[in-house]
């Protein structure tokens, strides 16, 4: 009898070590006996192409689109899109691969919405044989801007980073091995620090709520020196500001430390941050929107509406760390609904 052949999958683009996210998403994929998983090849130029030439894949899945046709300057990203357009054609149609997408923002953070922009987008997503995404909702959002139609879409949220990251260290070490008073609340923010994280807005939050024995971090990465600059020009006496990549083995220092996590996006479809910190048992105040909804239904006293931000803030504040514990604690138990094995099922 002969053996059935196992579907092959290139993965698109190269996220690298410090993003466990795909690491973990390939894992997944790699846990069912029919599929053969692997990256593809490295570069913005022409990878699809050089991808299907390398490994004859029957699958190309791509996570973040906008690297292959956005480039430094707008004139460059023109010249570029024509390119973009005939290699997804020659793609589908001479080398007959399939095309599947993950899409964790429906358009790039930061970036511009016209012509090529957008034009790219509506055209790649028409090419694409389906298109995951995290949650329901981001299918309003999603159909008038790509274009397609709804059965195009597939379901499957994000898995759990609990075990990817050490965690041993317990909260009055962190918090001594960090520089922090024992009798202060401490508040964190970790991720990229970008405009549309909202830290400004936390910050002045933070600053007209004068909260008493309480310590902010920021902590993250800066893709705008700019902003970094801004924030750091606004913050109070209680603000700590630590700009860089975080080592996998210290994202245990902050979170441990901290009492409540907060993430001030102004827009979010999927979350990484919150998934991040439900994995570290920890209790989140968060913008009633996106993928956050639903995957923080559970401690949904801690969302806020538009202009809510300090009303929830200060309720939050207000709770006894028993009840915080115990919210970070379902925060957790959460997690085990959705495995990053699930994503297996939509090829």
């Amino acid at each position: 009898m002969k053996k059935k052949q196992r579907i092959s999958i290139v993965c698109l683009p190269i996220a690298g070590k410090e993003n466990p996210y795909q690491y973990l998403m390939m894992k997944g994929l790699s846990q069912s006996l029919g599929l053969k998983v692997s990256h593809g090849v490295p570069g913005k130029f022409l990878a699809f192409l050089r991808s299907c030439l390398k490994y004859q894949p029957d699958y190309i899945h791509v996570d973040w689109l906008h690297s292959y046709y956005i480039r430094r300057k707008v004139w460059m990203t023109w010249l570029q899109f024509p390119v973009f357009l005939i290699e997804i054609f020659l793609v589908k149609n001479i080398f007959r691969t399939k095309i599947v997408w993950t899409l964790h923002n429906i358009f790039p953070h930061d970036q511009p919405f016209f012509g090529p922009f957008k034009w790219a987008r509506r055209y790649f997503a028409k090419n694409c044989e389906w298109i995951r995404i995290f949650q329901e909702g981001t299918l309003e959002r999603a159909l008038p801007i790509l274009k397609v139609g709804i059965d195009k879409f597939k379901v499957v949220p994000e898995g759990s980073y609990a075990k990817y990251y050490p965690n041993s260290i317990k909260v009055d070490e962190a918090k001594r091995r960090l520089g922090l008073p024992a009798n202060e609340k401490v508040l964190l923010y970790l991720g990229l620090i970008r405009p549309y994280k909202g830290i400004t807005e936390l910050i002045e939050v933070n600053k007209q709520m004068k909260m008493e024995k309480t310590r902010l971090l920021i902590v993250g990465k800066s893709m705008n020196q700019k902003y970094l600059q801004r924030i750091e020009n606004l913050a109070s006496e209680n603000v700590e500001i630590i700009e860089g990549f975080v080592p996998p083995e210290k994202l245990q220092l902050y979170f441990n430390a901290a009492d409540l996590v907060v993430l001030p996006f102004k827009k979010i479809e999927n979350s990484g941050s919150a998934i991040l910190a439900m994995g570290f048992k920890k209790p989140i105040v968060a913008p009633n929107l996106g993928v956050l909804s639903e995957r923080l239904q559970q401690q949904h006293e801690l969302l806020f509406e538009e202009g809510e931000m300090a009303k929830i803030l200060g309720a939050a504040l207000a709770m006894d760390k028993s009840k915080l514990r115990k919210i970070g604690l379902q925060n957790y138990k959460a997690l085990e609904k959705y495995k990053w094995e699930d994503f297996a099922s939509c090829y």
